[in-house]
Parts: structure tokens; sequence; C-alpha cells
């Protein structure tokens, strides 16, 4: 999945750097915007499904290229936890997130682009108490995502956006009450959202 990840980045930063030598720059703050989007988070692994939610501002720097920082929620969920390959345990578990994405967008026919996007940031996981077994516990973590996705411009101002993103939240914890130990799992989820931005 690392070699994905740098992938991405690397053909990410090779299409910017093409497309941007190409296209006339603006000024961001001229060009900004606001996003909101929801959407379903098909769990990866030991993670199981959630709802996203996320709200987002950004800024067009040319044709092709924009950047957005975007936070998401993932209000309910559950994570499940082995020890040693057995299912020990799947508290209830919420997500939050913070990402800087950069986005490469081209446009394909008539009002309608495409777009690849990556980015990195910070999430906290925070699982529940399980069946009194096990505490729950909050964990920081770094956390990446990339996807693409279609945009439609129904006006001049505002886009309808329909995209996927797989994003990887780090882990969560818990802690077995009997014995203090604690055990961790990957929270890794696809995403599949629609939403909106609105172009200042």
């Amino acid at each position: 999945m690392k070699k994905y990840l740098l992938s991405t980045i690397a053909v990410l930063t090779a299409l910017t750097v093409g497309t941007a030598a190409n296209a006339q720059m603006v000024n961001p703050m001229d060009h900004m915007y606001f996003r909101a989007d929801a959407g379903w988070s098909i769990g990866a692994s030991e993670t199981e499904e959630a709802a996203v939610f996320d709200v987002g501002i950004g800024g067009r720097l040319n044709e092709y290229f924009r950047t957005e920082l975007v936070g998401e929620v993932r209000p309910w969920g559950k994570q499940a936890f082995k020890v040693d390959g057995v299912k020990v345990a799947k508290p209830d578990m919420y997500s939050l997130d913070a990402m800087m994405n950069v986005a490469l967008q081209y446009p394909v026919w008539n009002k309608m682009s495409v777009y690849a996007i990556g980015g990195i940031g910070y999430a906290y996981n925070k699982t529940d108490s399980y069946r009194g077994v096990y505490k729950g516990e909050g964990k920081s973590n770094f956390a990446w995502n990339v996807g693409a996705g279609v945009q439609y411009a129904v006006t001049d101002c505002i886009s309808l956006d329909l995209g996927y993103r797989f994003a990887d939240l780090g882990d969560a914890r818990a802690k077995e009450v009997a014995t203090g130990r604690k055990i961790k799992q990957d929270v890794k989820y696809n995403d599949i959202k629609i939403g909106m931005q609105y172009y200042f």
C-alpha cells in the first residue's frame, strides 16, 4: 500500500508540473470554494462500515490544479480486534480526521471533468468499552488518502461531485481491563461520497 501511495503522489506531482507549465496561474484567494460531502465508508481489513461527512475549503490555482483542507467525521462504526488471528472484541468507534489534499482536475466533456486527488493529515480514532472486558481508548495518527472522481458544473459557482477515496487513518486501540494489555488494529476505509462545491 505504501508503494501505491508513493506512486500516486509521484504521478500527481508529474502531472501537476506538466499542466501548470501550460496553464496560467491565478490567485487562489480569488478562486476559493467551500465543499460539503456525505457518503458511506466501506471498511477494509477489520474495520467495519460507517457513514462519513465532511466540510472543507479550497482554492483553484489554475485550470487543472487545486488544493483543499477538509475535515471529516465518521460518527459511528465498529472496529474488530484480533489477537493471534482470533477476533477478541468489536467495539463501537468514531473517527475524526483533517486532510490537506492536492487535486489534478481535467475537463473531459462540456461541463464535466474528472480528477485524481491525494493528501496527508491527522486522524483520531476513539473506541468504546466492550462488554467490560476491554476499555476503549483514543489514538492520534498520521493519516493519508488517495482517490478519484467526477465533477459536473451546474452553474459558474456550483459543482456537483461524485468521488471515491481510500483512507488510511492509522490504528485504533483498546486495553484489556484484567491485564492492562493494549491491543491495536489498522483503520482503513473505502469512501464513496456525493457532494457539492460552491465557489465564492
